[in-house]
């Protein structure tokens, strides 16, 4: 009825390494967006109908979804189940 060693583990790990991510994720967004406002890149890397927002918030979901926090939070316990 209590929770596994392991599983404490990973919720542990887990409940650091999503903010992280989180905070990474937003760092990239206002690193892109800034950058782009202030010409650190040309304007044709651009997408045709996309402006400097819509091109850094590309890099910034790229970057939660490459992380990919829930596949922590989720390995882990069906991992035990399928074990137990």
């Amino acid at each position: 009825m209590s929770k596994a060693p392991i599983q404490k583990f990973a919720d542990f790990v887990a409940s650091i390494f999503v903010p992280t991510v989180v905070a990474m994720s937003l760092v990239t967004l206002l690193g892109w967006y800034f950058g782009g406002v202030m010409g650190a890149y040309p304007e044709d890397w651009l997408p045709n109908t996309g402006n400097y927002f819509v091109f850094a918030l590309m890099f910034s979901i790229s970057v939660v979804v490459i992380a990919c926090p829930c596949a922590l939070g989720l390995a882990t316990p069906t991992a035990i189940m399928v074990a137990t």
